[in-house]
């Protein structure tokens, strides 16, 4: 290896000692003001980590909206009696979910699919901005339009 050759591999070395030396000799500002150097400074005397206490949840969830509708008072009749006819005036859809296979609606705010009854109407079919329902005769049910 020749002399030039170990100039060039020693020169890094040799200029960050320089540098080094020139840095501690001449005094620099810093770059951060007071508050940044306390800021950089700090250090909390002890972290404190409060856990916080396990939440049991019942077996009864509750939705927080209220879909119940007031009361319809049918009473129930003896076991050969026929149940009274409803009144669908008061019978009201909401909402209307069909994916795929499954029909859901919403009516009377209780969930409902084709074949279940509610207040003694049978869900007959699902379509998607209606329902059928029967008890002595048959009704469709549509969602209201937004005006």
């Amino acid at each position: 290896m020749d002399n030039r050759t170990k100039i060039l591999i020693a020169f890094p070395f040799i200029f960050i000692i320089i540098f080094f030396i020139a840095a501690n000799y001449f005094p620099f500002k810093g770059g951060l003001t007071d508050i940044e150097d306390r800021v950089l400074a700090f250090t909390p005397a002890s972290l404190s980590i409060k856990e916080r206490p396990a939440i049991s949840v019942s077996g009864e969830i509750k939705s927080p909206m209220d879909f119940s509708s007031p009361a319809v008072s049918a009473s129930v009749e003896k076991e050969g009696d026929l149940v009274p006819e409803m009144d669908y005036n008061d019978t009201y859809l909401s909402l209307i979910v069909i994916s795929g296979k499954r029909k859901m609606a919403i009516i009377k705010g209780s969930l409902v699919r084709e074949g279940e009854s509610i207040d003694g109407m049978k869900i007959a079919r699902i379509e998607p901005d209606r329902v059928l329902v029967k008890n002595k005769t048959e009704k469709w049910l549509y969602l209201e339009r937004s005006k």
